[in-house]
């Protein structure tokens, strides 16, 4: 990747995170009672579930960050090839941090991406989704949202993620953005996801909370 296309991911991250209402909006998404996914998406049933097998907790979760996996794909993840994906999955660290991460912690992530992406009814979006529930302090959400808000290059959301939060100083102001008492098992790539989505999300959930937030 060009220096100039990460130097303006990084401004584009910064702008986000330094916007005075970030910390407010960040807070709105996390509300147990609120419309947004909140701790639910990393928590729903995590005590018991192995972090190495795809469940029907995960496919639950991922509704919460709007998208649904289909039957074929469902039967597939859960049944016939839920034993091949739980082999790809052991290979990938749950232990590490994507700014830690090595290039092939991340090529060994991209191997269970592209076997849920090759099922039925599991588009890159969903697979993505998926693979960040199993793996939150390694692999961000990437939708829709985050791709216009950072407009990364294809194919390079997770290194240009990598190369900006290799900075301590912007993962500090990330973390800053943590409400009160929010389980400290949210890894700083969700704050930084939540903080992207209140931000920039056209959806009309996150256009009524900003909304609040315009002086009248």
């Amino acid at each position: 990747m060009l220096e100039q296309d990460q130097n303006e991911i990084n401004g584009r991250i910064d702008r986000i995170v330094g916007d005075p209402d970030a910390p407010t909006l960040t807070a709105r998404f996390f509300e147990p009672e609120g419309p947004f996914a909140g701790e639910t998406f990393d928590l729903l049933d995590l005590e018991t579930s192995d972090a190495n097998v795809f469940n029907v907790a995960d496919l639950l979760a991922v509704t919460f960050l709007d998208v649904t996996v289909r039957p074929p794909a469902v039967r597939r993840t859960l049944g016939t090839d839920q034993s091949r994906l739980s082999l790809l999955l052991s290979a990938v660290r749950d232990d590490v941090d994507l700014w830690n991460a090595t290039d092939d912690d991340l090529a060994r992530a991209e191997m269970v991406w592209r076997t849920l992406r090759g099922y039925d009814g599991i588009g890159q979006t969903t697979a993505g989704k998926l693979l960040a529930r199993k793996r939150p302090r390694l692999i961000p959400v990437v939708d829709s949202v985050v791709k216009d808000a950072l407009a990364a290059p294809p194919g390079t959301y997770w290194v240009s993620l990598r190369a900006a939060l290799s900075d301590p100083d912007r993962r500090t102001r990330i973390e800053e953005l943590r409400p009160e008492g929010l389980d400290r098992r949210i890894s700083t790539l969700r704050l930084l996801d939540a903080a992207i989505w209140m931000t920039e999300s056209r959806g009309r959930n996150a256009r009524a909370v900003r909304s609040e937030r315009t002086p009248q």
